[in-house]
């Protein structure tokens, strides 16, 4: 008889992997291309810092999905104790490197199983667009509430469900669907695959979770951002980009 495969889990394994060797082949060039970029670093980890509960002085944060440490960095700037995951291992090296010996770094792979935290031993989560490389977020929101406190938070962004569709896009508003972009950062091209769904559904896994929505932001371009990189954020004026929520775990 031949073995039972689960399909779907396979395909998640395979992008997963694909997730992974796209990241691993952009750390060299990530914190140069990105973290001073203007999406990510002028756009997206304003609004998402700005939603961060403070103070951060002795508290025990999680960055999940750390990239190359540039929200560890800063985490450990505001006084925190800082545990940041990533999937790529190049990555988590870049991050050690940042953050020169400060914080405990691991590699791990949100969607595949609990993470290795011990319960009630996190204050807050950052999570910064990491969660839409996931079709189900039942494991990671699970494992974010079973390492937080009472009444602990995790503050979230993700690609705007509202947001201009990407190329080659299937499906409506409506269905959770896969969707791809070619990024070219410092000459390194890769293609990542991400997926889209719609607010409710989004809304429908923090409260599965046991999480209640503190705040919502929808970031747009500050003047300073527009001054210093008119081409790229001029046609954000305007149009939903990015999205971040704070979550508190209900008592």
């Amino acid at each position: 008889m031949e073995p039972v495969i689960d399909r779907k889990h396979r395909g998640g394994e395979e992008r997963s992997h694909s997730t992974l060797d796209a990241y691993d082949r952009l750390a060299p060039v990530w914190s140069q291309a990105t973290d001073e970029g203007p999406f990510n670093g002028f756009l997206e980890r304003p609004a998402l810092r700005a939603l961060v509960p403070r103070p951060l002085a002795g508290a025990t944060i999680l960055d999940a999905g750390c990239g190359s440490g540039a929200q560890c960095e800063w985490l450990l700037g505001e006084g925190a104790e800082v545990v940041g995951i990533d999937l790529s291992p190049a990555m988590v090296e870049q991050t050690e490197r940042r953050c020169s010996g400060n914080g405990r770094f691991l590699v791990a792979d949100l969607g595949a199983e609990p993470l290795p935290i011990a319960p009630e031993s996190l204050d807050g989560v950052t999570c910064s667009l990491a969660l839409h490389y996931l079709e189900d977020w039942q494991i990671p929101l699970r494992s974010f509430a079973t390492a937080l406190v009472p009444g602990g938070w995790i503050v979230i962004s993700l690609d705007h469900p509202f947001g201009p569709p990407f190329p080659g896009q299937q499906g409506g508003y409506f269905d959770t669907v896969l969707v791809s972009d070619v990024w070219s950062k410092e000459g390194v091209e890769v293609t990542q695959r991400f997926w889209r769904r719609p607010l409710s559904a989004v809304f429908d896994a923090f409260a599965v979770a046991g999480f209640v929505v503190e705040r919502v932001s929808e970031p747009q371009p500050s003047v300073e951002a527009l001054a210093r990189f008119p081409a790229d954020l001029s046609p954000v004026v305007g149009v939903p980009w990015f999205i971040v929520y704070r979550l508190r775990l209900m008592s």
